[in-house]
């Protein structure tokens, strides 16, 4: 099947509050539950909307880096992602509002790759480049760190 590009398109997101905490998200033909854990009020049926966003950051770096494996001539044939952020949760307790909720992302990401180092090292130079949620916290003023290890190797993006 082959994908039609679309360079600017439009999408929509539904979300029912259905308690003070919980939301039921409706999505093309998904539906999905943010929720609070037990701790902060809520019912712990999904994960936290600070969560949402670092997984949606896990999933555009999976699939930026397939998209720019694949352009390069380095396909990936293994991959995993792994997020560790801080939170300054000033704004979100309303003790008082932020610029920069979340200062510093790291991403560990450890693939197999077939191909040239030439095209692996183009993969890791532009993924920040590529990756629409990652621009999206860049923009905001959160420091992205990208650690590769490509076939068992530690990489250096520059």
């Amino acid at each position: 099947m082959k994908i039609k590009p679309k360079p600017v398109w439009n999408f929509q997101v539904s979300g029912n509050a259905e308690t003070s905490t919980r939301s039921v998200i409706k999505l093309r033909d998904i539906e999905l539950t943010i929720d609070e854990p037990i701790d902060r009020g809520g019912t712990n049926l999904g994960p936290m909307p600070v969560e949402m966003v670092m997984a949606g950051l896990a999933g555009c770096t999976h699939v930026i880096s397939n998209k720019l494996a694949n352009h390069y001539g380095a396909p990936i044939t293994a991959m995993q992602v792994d997020i560790v952020t801080t939170m300054d949760s000033r704004g979100t307790r309303l003790i008082e509002p932020i610029d920069v909720p979340f200062p510093k992302v790291v991403i560990n990401i450890t693939a197999d790759m077939d191909g040239p180092q030439e095209a692996i090292d183009q993969v890791i130079a532009n993924l920040r480049h590529h990756c629409a949620v990652s621009k999206m916290l860049q923009q905001s003023g959160t420091q992205i760190i990208e650690n590769w290890i490509v076939n068992g190797v530690a990489q250096s993006d520059g």
